[in-house]
């Protein structure tokens, strides 16, 4: 993903609200993932998430480990104002899973792990690899449609946000 589409930097709140989104939403919906025709996936925040004050750049905590999002220090953070830089998420597809960590308000690709690689190397392991790449990206550019299309109606204020504050406090999120 670019930070700049049709020469227009993307905000940099968007990208934590778009970390945060995601981690609550595989929270509430037990990782279940709707990707329209193209079928399903199970999404789940894996092994990092970094944070950041919102007036600074650089990350100020760093939760890793074995399922950092449900530390009582990563909702401590959230709750305590700090926003998500950083955040490493796994998803199955079918009987393919990926991990991927997003950095940054330019929500850049780091880090992918893909499924199964073809032994060997020539034409055939690349075209694996960039299938493989393509279909990363297109997960990660529709669970982003979902966010943004939801970011910009009502619901957002009305329904989502108070939802995802009462999450991060611990409180039930009647979803």
């Amino acid at each position: 993903m670019s930070a700049v589409q049709d020469g227009l930097p993307t905000p940099p709140h968007l990208a934590s609200e778009f970390y945060v989104w995601l981690w609550w939403a595989s929270e509430t919906r037990e990782a279940k993932f709707s990707l329209g025709e193209q079928g399903d996936i199970e999404l789940w925040v894996d092994e990092r998430l970094a944070f950041r004050l919102p007036s600074d750049t650089k990350i100020s905590a760093v939760m890793t480990g074995e399922n950092p999002s449900t530390s009582l220090e990563s909702r401590a953070a959230l709750v305590g104002g700090k926003v998500l830089q950083d955040v490493r998420v796994r998803f199955r597809r079918d009987d393919r899973e990926f991990s991927v960590t997003l950095k940054g308000p330019e929500m850049h690709i780091q880090r992918a792990k893909f499924p199964q690689n073809v032994d060997g190397g020539g034409e055939e392991a690349l075209y694996d690899r960039m299938f493989l790449y393509e279909e990363l990206c297109f997960v990660i550019a529709t669970l982003f449609q979902e966010f943004a299309t939801l970011r910009t109606t009502g619901a957002w204020a009305d329904e989502v946000l108070p939802a995802m504050q009462a999450w991060s406090q611990g409180a039930p999120s009647g979803d």
